[in-house]
Parts: structure tokens; C-alpha cells; sequence
């Protein structure tokens, strides 16, 4: 790995500071595309390998759906990965370089990362440099664009006397491979859990739901609340799960984490690549830091494609059960999928889902209640599909929002 040395190096003419809370800037802003530095990181990652070589003046262009970091695309043919804050990134590069060296085609292809030695604050990863997918598409587009698809085309066949689900995308089988795949890669560094993990787990989940609870209003929160007893049925039994094992898994896996691109090659046309290894962005550094079950990981899948659902209803401008008829079959198809293929099948415990599936939905919630209310709709109406209602409060149906033809 390639390093800059020093506490204000200088990459194409700019410098590089780390401020007290930890930020990384460049000339004391935040990096951006057009600076030059994200071409230079790549310069240095490219001049070790056996590619061809990057021009002086190749282009960069943003990518502005990440928050977090600086994502910058250089030449149309790399994405330069700068971090945010330091050591953002050092998890995600040792991931993604287990994943490289054992060949793994099921995400991006890593062409290197470039660390930073400071003299206060040891040595990190300042960039991650891989290749780039033309045309690619997050999961909060193209699966809900097939999502939409799906319940139209049934629609129509239920009108024909056709079959429920003869039109249903294969890529949640799909899915369920890739991820077993990558859990068999970095399931090489499982341990033991703690003796105490069942009790940690149903802690942390039980306090996901207290949160959410606390926060939630209007018609939202009442379904929340009427919801309240069986979501913490399924926390609770987390505490007769066994302790299990643990390794680095991917920690913030959902849909929109997986990019889908032209391949001319595959069965349907279509290459599906699991991105951002930072890990869950809603925990501190050090639990995002921490080991944790493959259930997790498997769990917040399943859960987006409720969430996908409830999006694709918005987009339908109407509830409509067909799209969570869709969300059962595709749930079974994942995770049959990732059952057969995991290889280390100690790895997962499938006792563990529902509370993390309960736990995952009660954080999507209080997420939208803190930073994103626009968001709130689709946590909303996977709790209220799945979870039976006490009914202690009148409550009024979950319908979805006004659609408007932009990103969620």
C-alpha cells in the first residue's frame, strides 16, 4: 500500500490536513471532484500495477449520493474513494482486499488503496481506489423499477387468469448467492461469540425499539406503538438464541448497496456488485469495528426488500398487496439461495432473524425520524405489514405518500 507521510502532505499542489474533529480536508475544505486529487491517488495506485496509464488531464466527475465520503470518478474508468473522516476507510480496505485476494467477482474489482502516515494519529487509509461500472444503478432504482414491473404484469395476468408471480425478477436468488459467497470469504476470520452475546444482542435490539418508539408520532407512531408487543416478541427471542460465532461482516447491507450494471454475458443481462464495506453508519466507529453475526447482514437484505415494496408502492401511487406478495416469495428465494450456497453453513444461525429483522425496522424508523421524515413511509409500512397490531389505539391504514419523480 502506497502512503502519503507527514501531518499536511501535499497531493497535485494541495494539502492535506486532518482538523480536531477529525475530518480529512484538502486546502481546508472537504475534496471534490475537479481538484486533481482523487487522479493523483490514482496515479499512485496505478503506477504498481500492470494497466495503462492515467493522463495528466484525465477527467473527474462527483458522485453525489455520497454523503459520507468523496466518491470520484477519474477517467471513466476508476472510482477513488476518499474518506471523510480518518480512518474511515480502514475496515472497507481490509475487507475488500480478503475479497480481492480470494477472487471474488461479486464486488467492485479493487485496484489498490493509498494509506496516510501521521505523526499524531498513526497511520490510515485515506483512499480506496476500484474500478469503475458504467451505467450502474443503486438497488433503490432498478429493484423498484422490477418491483413495479412485477405487480403490473401480475395485475394484468390475475385479469387474464394467469399465475401469481410468473413475472417475478430472479435476482433475489441471485443475491442470496453473492452474499453467501462473501460471508464464506470473510467467515475465514470467525471467532467465537462472547458468552454474553444472546443478552448483548437482545439489548442493543430492545433499545433500537425504545428509541423508535420514543420518537414516533402521528399516524406512524400510532402503528408503531400498536405494534409495539410483537416486534418486542421477536427481540426477545434473542435470548435463547446460542452465542454462536462472529467475523467482519458487511454491516449496512441492503439494496441500495448493490449496484446493478451491463453484462452482456450474464443469463439476464445484468452484473450485480455489493458495494460500501464501512459498515452500519447509524453505530460509533468502534461497534462498526466490531465482529458480528452472519444473520445480520442476511437480515437487513430481507428487510430492504419489504422496504422496496413499500418504495414500489409509492411509485404505483396506490397500497397494493401484490408488491408485498412479491417481498414473501423474493424473501424465500433469498434466503434459500444464500442456504445453499454457504459453504460454512456454521456460520449462520437462523434463529437470529427476527429480532434482527424487528431490531432493523425500528432503527430504519427512528433513522427517518431523526435525519430523513421523507423516509419515514417505508419502515412504516413493512412494520405494519408484518407485525400484528394490538389495537389499543385507532389507528388509520398505512397508504403510501404523494409520489414525486425524484430519488427517495
Amino acid at each position: 500500500m502506497n502512503s502519503f507521510e507527514g501531518p499536511r502532505p501535499v497531493v497535485d499542489g494541495h494539502v492535506l490536513s486532518v482538523d480536531g474533529d477529525g475530518r480529512v480536508l484538502v486546502d481546508g475544505r472537504r475534496p471534490q471532484a475537479g481538484d486533481g486529487v482523487a487522479r493523483a491517488i490514482a496515479a499512485l495506485v496505478l503506477d504498481g500495477l500492470a494497466t495503462d496509464g492515467l493522463a495528466v488531464d484525465a477527467p473527474e466527475r462527483g458522485i453525489a449520493v455520497d454523503q459520507t465520503n468523496t466518491s470520484v470518478i477519474v477517467d471513466d474508468r476508476f472510482v477513488v474513494k476518499i474518506v471523510g473522516r480518518w480512518a474511515a476507510a480502514d475496515r472497507a480496505g481490509h475487507l475488500l482486499e480478503r475479497l480481492a485476494e480470494a477472487g471474488s467477482d461479486d464486488v467492485a474489482r479493487l485496484h489498490g488503496r493509498v494509506g496516510w502516515r501521521h505523526p499524531e494519529l498513526g497511520e490510515s487509509t485515506l483512499a480506496i481506489v476500484t474500478e469503475y461500472l458504467p451505467g450502474a444503478e443503486d438497488g433503490w432504482t432498478w429493484a423498484v423499477d422490477d418491483v413495479v414491473a412485477a405487480v403490473e404484469a401480475e395485475a394484468g395476468s390475475a385479469a387474464d387468469g394467469g399465475p401469481a408471480g410468473s413475472a417475478d425478477p430472479t435476482w433475489p436468488a441471485t443475491l442470496g448467492t453473492k452474499v453467501a459467497r462473501i460471508h464464506d470469504v470473510l467467515g475465514a476470520e470467525s471467532t467465537p461469540s462472547g458468552a454474553d452475546a444472546a443478552s448483548a444482542r437482545r439489548d442493543r435490539a430492545a433499545d433500537a425499539l425504545a428509541r423508535a418508539v420514543a420518537a414516533g408520532d402521528g399516524p406512524t407512531g400510532v402503528r408503531l406503538r400498536n405494534r409495539r408487543e410483537a416486534l418486542a416478541r421477536d427481540i426477545r427471542s434473542l435470548e435463547a438464541t446460542s452465542p454462536g460465532i462472529e467475523f467482519p461482516i458487511h454491516g449496512d447491507l441492503h439494496l441500495g448497496q448493490v449496484l446493478v450494471s451491463p453484462d452482456a454475458d450474464a443469463p439476464d443481462g445484468r452484473r450485480y456488485t455489493v458495494i460500501d464495506f464501512d459498515g452500519d453508519p447509524q453505530l460509533d466507529a468502534a461497534d462498526r469495528e466490531r465482529a458480528d453475526a452472519a444473520a445480520r447482514d442476511v437480515a437487513h437484505l430481507l428487510v430492504s426488500l419489504d422496504l422496496v415494496a413499500a418504495v414500489a408502492q409509492k411509485r404505483l401511487r396506490r397500497a397494493d398487496d401484490r408488491a408485498w406478495s412479491w417481498a414473501d416469495r423474493a424473501r424465500a428465494d433469498l434466503l434459500a439461495a444464500y442456504r445453499a450456497e454457504l459453504t460454512r453453513t456454521d456460520l449462520f444461525d437462523p434463529a437470529l432473524l427476527p429480532g434482527f429483522e424487528a431490531e432493523q425496522l425500528a432503527a430504519e424508523l427512528h433513522y427517518a425520524d431523526r435525519f430523513l421524515p421523507p423516509w419515514r413511509y417505508a419502515p412504516d409500512a413493512a412494520i405494519t405489514h408484518r407485525y400484528a397490531s394490538t389495537n389499543e389505539t385507532p389507528e388509520s391504514p398505512w397508504t403510501p405518500p404523494p409520489f414525486e419523480p425524484t430519488s427517495t
